[in-house]
């Protein structure tokens, strides 16, 4: 039986096969392949190298980039189905991976900042709530600790994973000083939040939520979701720009980021190609809220930063006149940056 990619209807990799009735994958491993080979097996596969020769990709595979990185973005070009060049690239340049390799490594830079700007407000924002609702700043750190609590396997320990976390803060040079300070976890708020990590914090964020009924915090606590996911991505250094398709999300934008994107001009059908892809729906969640959380400065000194990213990506946006995925993704952070963070010089 012919074996098809569930994709795009071209064969799939020889490495690749389903055996019998239940579809078993089989892959064979694949050889560790040197510059010059990793070029030949691109070229293979349809890759041009006339922007960029053999040369040139030779060296950057050596010295700027590894193959599997460079590789993630293929996956956002068509392949022939059929015919004398099946299963090959359509007008795919090495130059035009290699671009989008630089636009991604740089992107993925600001990103993380963004976020990291974005827990920072937060958290500020959070302990003025808690200030305005009348909390002592020990009791509420001291009845989410209690909600941790966790009977272990053999139905007498108690665990508490938040406890596990602050204990590796006291191994830390930066942050065992505040530990040893509180000793018994009787950490005051404004300690706690900053020697938790953004997942814990977003599950105190959504704690006091829920003992206030409040249902914007709550709200917020979705959004801070996306933004960590975002974050943690970034922070391992993952691809961001490699898979900008639309498809099945898993889970829907808020109405609150939607709203935002309608009133700078984004239409409803747009809305729903490019919130249908995980990666741009975290990206504008975390931009939105960026522009809405941070101080003056902060904001235009990230927006300073983001125009120089979409710049970068307007630098060489006649390669992909033919990937309308690509093309579309640029406008659409163009369009994005320019509303949210105009040039005020």
């Amino acid at each position: 039986m012919k074996a098809i990619s569930v994709a795009s209807g071209c064969p799939i990799p020889p490495f690749v096969r389903f055996q019998g009735s239940d579809r078993m994958e089989i892959k064979t491993p694949k050889p560790w392949l040197t510059a010059e080979q990793q070029v030949a097996h691109l070229e293979a596969e349809g890759v041009r190298f006339e922007m960029a020769d053999r040369f040139e990709a030779e060296s950057y595979l050596k010295t700027n980039n590894n193959f599997f990185r460079i590789n993630q973005f293929k996956k956002g070009f068509p392949r022939y189905c059929g015919g004398l060049h099946n299963g090959e690239y359509i007008h795919l340049d090495f130059a035009m991976l290699k671009n989008l390799a630089i636009i991604d490594y740089e992107f993925r830079q600001v990103l993380l900042l963004t976020t990291m700007d974005v827990e920072h407000f937060a958290k500020i924002k959070l302990l003025s709530y808690l200030e305005k609702k009348g909390e002592d700043g020990y009791s509420i750190v001291a009845d989410f600790l209690a909600s941790r609590d966790r009977v272990g396997k053999d139905g007498a320990t108690v665990i508490n994973p938040v406890k596990v976390e602050i204990d590796r803060a006291k191994e830390g040079c930066y942050t065992g000083a505040f530990v040893d300070g509180y000793p018994g976890y009787e950490f005051p708020v404004w300690v706690f939040v900053e020697l938790i990590p953004f997942g814990v914090f977003n599950q105190f964020l959504l704690f006091v939520a829920n003992k206030h009924d409040d249902k914007k915090l709550r709200s917020a606590f979705y959004r801070l979701q996306s933004v960590k996911s975002l974050r943690n991505a970034c922070g391992h250094n993952n691809c961001v720009l490699d898979d900008l398709k639309s498809g099945e999300p898993k889970y829907q934008v808020g109405h609150e980021v939607k709203n935002a994107l309608r009133a700078v001009g984004f239409s409803d059908p747009t809305l729903r190609t490019k919130m249908s892809n995980d990666r741009l729906q975290q990206i504008s969640t975390a931009l939105y809220m960026h522009h809405r959380m941070a101080s003056s400065g902060v904001i235009a000194a990230k927006g300073e930063q983001l125009r120089h990213i979409t710049d970068r990506m307007y630098r060489n946006i006649d390669y992909y006149e033919k990937n309308d995925v690509v093309r579309s993704s640029f406008q659409y952070f163009k369009k994005l940056v320019d509303a949210w963070y105009p040039d005020a010089s």
